[in-house]
């Protein structure tokens, strides 16, 4: 079993000041992990036969404090050995992090703060579930992930007027931050309150533009007043023409197309999947990605070499909806169309496990969302035909 010991400038080395640090040592083993208290004094301040702070202004606040810490590390140790049967020093490197968090607000709120990788988009969306969960109850213990507090959180976010699958992207988020504590073995699995609330969700109608809707867009023209309205026109039939995503096209550089002998290929790495993809853009839409490419690829607009621009999501959509009016299309026209469109349009033409490919989708039934939407597509068409 792990043991502790308090100790003093145990690397020999003083400050500038003629102080060093206290630390709380933890050995297993013949090996050793520091944990610092955060605590400096001079040698004549530490005694070496009490292991205690001695002739110091704060001696007594300070003797408290290495007590309450050391009482913390330990009643991690042991909580952590109820739980799970035993702890390895390797896995003491948690409490570094989460010594000091008692609540599940606390951790969730660390670690969104701590996650790095989280696109600004998502990182918003993550906040706005945490927003909600902190004004329906300003701290939550681990102990209170219950049944009825979920339910309750539920009952919260109705009464706020929100739409159902608004109410479920929240819970994912509050599932999300419950199964992080979970393998960081802050929480039991089998106190996760979502094992006995099933959330509920509605089927969203997905909008795909037709042929004869692109090229309605394809063939604007723009007056001085409006040609701001050019560039986002281009990054939508981008996306379009080749399925990615908004944040994918937003951050798309230069050097993420690669030339072969017949023309350019897509050479990216997914910001939502991590997963690369190659996508010769040569043998899309007869070439009109490389087109739009082309188009920019004399201007030097973005010092990081972007082709397109990092618009907010925001700022995009209302700007669609303005193209959308401008070429009498009555969709509401979003970002997520130009994809929806893409993948509506290919599942008529190449075997589904292909589109799931393209689409990076980790599920063949997420991608036969879009064999369907097609096959309405031409069922739609028919009922337009005067026999």
């Amino acid at each position: 079993m792990i043991q502790f010991v308090i100790t003093f400038n145990d690397k020999n080395r003083l400050k500038k000041d003629g102080t060093a640090s206290i630390a709380i040592r933890a050995y297993e083993n013949r090996k050793r992990k520091y944990i610092p208290t955060g605590l400096y004094i001079k040698p004549s301040q530490w005694s070496k036969k009490y292991n205690k702070v001695i002739d110091h202004p704060n001696e007594l606040q300070y003797n408290a404090e290495i007590r309450r810490q050391l009482d913390g590390v330990e009643a991690y140790v042991l909580e952590r050995i109820k739980r799970q049967g035993s702890i390895t020093l390797d896995q003491l490197e948690d409490y570094f992090k989460y010594g000091d968090i008692e609540s599940f607000t606390d951790f969730w709120i660390y670690e969104l703060e701590a996650d790095k990788k989280l696109e600004k988009r998502t990182k918003k969306n993550h906040k706005t579930a945490l927003n909600y969960f902190l004004e329906f109850q300003k701290e939550v213990q681990f102990s209170e992930l219950t049944y009825n507090l979920i339910y309750d959180f539920d009952s919260f976010l109705y009464g706020k007027g929100l739409h159902i699958n608004t109410v479920y992207t929240h819970h994912k988020q509050v599932k999300k931050y419950i199964n992080l504590a979970i393998r960081k073995d802050l929480l039991e699995p089998n106190k996760n309150p979502y094992l006995k609330f099933q959330v509920k969700t509605a089927p969203t109608e997905r909008i795909v533009l037709s042929q004869e809707e692109l090229a309605k867009i394809e063939d604007m023209n723009f007056t001085r007043d409006n040609v701001h309205l050019d560039l986002v026109r281009d990054m939508f039939l981008f996306s379009c023409y080749t399925g990615l995503r908004f944040s994918d096209t937003c951050a798309l550089s230069y050097e993420d197309i690669d030339q072969d002998k017949e023309g350019m290929v897509l050479n990216i790495v997914a910001k939502k999947t991590t997963k690369q993809m190659l996508l010769p853009l040569y043998k899309l839409y007869e070439r009109k990605p490389e087109a739009i490419i082309q188009k920019y690829r004399a201007e030097v607009m973005y010092e990081r070499g972007l082709i397109f621009h990092e618009y907010s999501n925001q700022y995009f959509n209302r700007a669609l909806k303005q193209l959308a009016k401008m070429a009498g299309i009555q969709k509401p026209v979003t970002s997520h169309v130009a994809r929806h469109t893409f993948a509506t349009h290919l599942a008529s033409k190449v075997p589904i496990h292909i589109l799931k490919a393209i689409l990076q989708h980790s599920k063949i039934e997420t991608t036969m969302v879009y064999l369907h939407l097609s096959s309405k597509l031409v069922n739609d068409a028919l009922d337009g035909v005067d026999w």
